[in-house]
């Protein structure tokens, strides 16, 4: 049996054919990047979806009010400069949303969370059996201008950063974490990690940034241009 698949899709709408909403999430000066984590699609009707925005939430507020495509929206800050935003879409003013979500829904494929947008580009990726991705990607709306940047086996178990590194690599990381190695000021050396792992300082240096190198590769390749 064929395994599942996956593409990692970079897609950038044309401008003169986006939504508002669009041009305020992934253009706008007050984003710097919003990753829509959650989503209702089952009323092609009215979809609403939660966003994780980094920005500005005061100008987002403002800039939000009154734009069309948009019937409700609730914007409410997390920390200093990232805000959680819950949005119900009106996708009759977006044919781009709409265009997308019928592609999504009828050729039985699944758009992995989050989907990220940034610089005027939406960075996603979507699984689903081999023939059936291919069908959909063929599909996609040609306005969205889709490039694939990468196509693999799907494997969920590797959906965390650390499912890249080897045994010692995850042992010695969360010994750096356990002693406060991360903490600031740093609370533990590469000695004390050593001394817990057993082995020489700088075998212990060694995995700790081999695994570092694995972790932020895993986290910041889903975001490559």
């Amino acid at each position: 049996m064929a395994p599942m698949k996956y593409a990692q899709v970079v897609s950038e709408p044309d401008p003169d054919d986006v939504p508002e909403f669009f041009r305020l999430i992934a253009e706008s000066s007050c984003v710097n990047e919003a990753r829509m984590y959650d989503s209702n699609v089952n009323s092609i009707d009215k979809p609403v979806a939660l966003y994780e925005v980094d920005g500005d939430v005061d100008a987002f507020r403002d800039e939000l009010h009154g734009i069309s495509g948009v019937q409700e929206a609730v914007a409410k800050p997390v920390t200093e400069g990232r805000f959680n935003l819950l949005v119900v879409h009106d996708v009759e003013e977006a044919s781009i949303m709409e265009d997308v979500l019928r592609a999504v829904t009828h050729k039985g494929i699944i758009v992995a969370k989050p989907v990220v947008y940034r610089n005027g580009k939406v960075h996603s990726r979507i699984v689903g059996d081999a023939s059936t991705l291919q069908e959909a990607i063929t599909d996609f709306p040609s306005e969205a201008n889709f490039e694939v940047v990468t196509v693999g086996e799907f494997d969920r178990s590797r959906d965390t950063p650390v499912s890249a590194l080897t045994d010692r690599q995850r042992e010695a990381l969360l010994a750096a974490l356990d002693l406060g190695y991360y903490e600031h000021p740093r609370g533990a050396t590469h000695e004390d990690v050593a001394e817990r792992l057993g082995c020489e300082s700088n075998t212990a240096s060694e995995h700790i940034q081999k695994a570092e190198a694995k972790v932020l590769n895993e986290v910041l390749s889903f975001f490559d241009e």
